[in-house]
């Protein structure tokens, strides 16, 4: 987790820890107002025409490829799953889905198509500095190919999807190393930003805030994207940027990941069409020329599967364009008074947390359990190292702010030693019922105090990254609480 997944993250605050459910067939036809002929907006890819890759017709959903504990081909490894209660498209509605196959048709899904909506000049400069390569952007197409936003003026489409986003311009720095390393364990993906387009437009991994396949499930432009709110985002590689071919028929380079691996088209050595069978766990491979890099696929996860660097170097300032041309790298101030004390807080709260979830394994033999332990793990450990990253660097640096003198606050949630030594003690249910009931506490303590450091902030904080970062953890835990009471109400029964 880094701080441009933060920023843009600031516009999807219903990013949860549910876990990734396998897919269930909606009732679909029938009901008053069934789609009608979306014929018009069906768009017929190259990539669909050739005997090569996958069959555009039956592509896998990618719904049940979710996963949060383990890296595996052709899954999506993300450090949390999606929350079923999210805004999204409207399943009924949705007639290219195979549910019962478990596949969907490109061919005959809808697109938005283009019309006069122009939001303005697309931005992307690259620049190499040191060991840091830069990538500046305002998150507009710099081609200029965007669809007819907002969707709203299309009835048929808003019907089935009701995603009433608007594409603004907003500026971007990536940094990230010029000589990444592969690590010998795959880092999850957070939902959000996971690289960039050499196009201006910022990636997001496969799914959507319910941790479905967004390619399938959502409704996208022609030209591939579509806004959260006013940021605009791909979340699958649109075939035009794959246009400049190497020698031996390889594809280009189409974009960086946030570990700072290049992303390439959708062709390998010989100008043949990539699967997720030619691709590793994280969706690439190493050969030369070009050592470690990733590959677009048409299919599900499309981009990467997790990030086979380290994604904690990669770092993005952003602040929302405006016409009178203000200083585009001007990250928005945040009270640093409150910040510091609140950061060194929960990353102590996150510890105990950690120390919590520890004891699941051997104490506990209910699957849900073990699950929401893991998931939550996972999430804190990255949650944690974001936090004393921005401690070691930023603040220190005046990025955030130095803190200064804070009146001392306490961290309301957390589990006495006495607790603790009881968990300890405790195996089966009676481990179970009273894990989930210390945990059920210790998120509502973390909800307050994300709660007080958001009224202290203040609006002038909007659109931070520690704005992002405190709505993310305010929601997140907020969700898991709701999932533990019905998990606890299963235990006590």
């Amino acid at each position: 987790m880094i701080k441009y997944c933060a920023n843009l993250l600031s516009a999807l605050l219903l990013v949860l820890t549910a876990c990734a459910s396998d897919v269930s067939q909606p009732d679909v036809g029938g009901g008053q107002g069934e789609p009608g002929d979306l014929s018009s907006y069906f768009i017929s890819p190259a990539l669909c025409a050739d005997e090569e890759g996958p069959e555009c017709a039956s592509l896998r959903l990618g719904d049940p490829h979710l996963t949060t504990t383990s890296p595996a081909r052709g899954k999506l490894f993300a450090c949390s799953g999606g929350n079923p209660n999210a805004p999204g498209s409207d399943q009924t509605r949705i007639t290219w889905i195979d549910w019962a196959a478990g596949t969907w048709n490109l061919l005959t899904k809808p697109f938005l198509p283009s019309g006069s909506f122009s939001p303005g000049e697309g931005v992307a400069r690259v620049s190499e500095s040191d060991d840091v390569r830069s990538v500046v952007i305002n998150n507009l197409p710099v081609d200029e190919k965007i669809g007819d936003w907002p969707m709203t003026k299309y009835p048929e489409l808003s019907a089935i999807d009701r995603n009433p986003g608007v594409p603004a311009a907003r500026s971007f720095t990536f940094n990230i190393p010029i000589e990444p390393v592969v690590n010998e364990t795959p880092f999850c993906t957070s939902l959000g930003a996971i690289g960039v387009t050499l196009n201006g437009v910022v990636l997001y991994n496969a799914v959507d805030a319910r941790g479905n396949d967004a390619v399938a499930h959502e409704i996208v432009d022609e030209f591939g994207g579509h806004p959260a709110m006013s940021d605009y985002h791909y979340h699958f590689l649109p075939e035009r940027l794959d246009s400049a071919p190497m020698a031996d028929g390889h594809s280009g380079l189409v974009g960086f990941i946030r570990d700072g691996f290049g992303l390439y088209g959708y062709d390998g050595s010989g100008g043949l069409e990539l699967t997720n069978a030619d691709l590793d766990e994280c969706h690439g491979h190493d050969h030369a020329p070009m050592g470690y890099h990733y590959h677009a696929t048409i299919e599900y996860p499309y981009t990467i599967g997790c990030f086979r660097g380290d994604p904690e170097p990669a770092f993005l300032a952003s602040t929302l364009a405006s016409e009178s041309g203000a200083d585009a790298d001007v990250v928005p101030e945040v009270d640093t008074q409150a910040v510091l004390p609140f950061l060194e807080r929960m990353i102590s709260h996150h510890l105990q947390a950690l120390e919590l979830t520890a004891l699941v394994p051997d104490r506990s033999d209910r699957v849900g359990v073990r699950q929401i332990a893991e998931r939550m793990r996972i999430a804190q450990a990255e949650e944690i190292r974001l936090m004393e990253y921005w401690l070691q660097n930023e603040i220190s640096s005046g990025v955030i702010g130095d803190s200064g003198e804070v009146e001392p606050v306490g961290m309301p949630g957390m589990l006495s030693p006495e607790r603790m030594q009881r968990l300890r003690g405790l195996e089966g249910r009676e481990f179970d019922r009273l894990f989930l009931r210390s945990m059920v506490e210790h998120h509502q303590g973390a909800v307050r105090m994300a709660g007080a450091l958001l009224q202290r902030v203040g609006p002038a904080a909007r659109g931070s990254s520690i704005d992002w970062f405190v709505l993310h953890l305010e929601a997140e835990q907020a969700f898991e609480v709701k999932r533990m009471l019905h998990m606890l109400d299963d235990v006590s029964s």
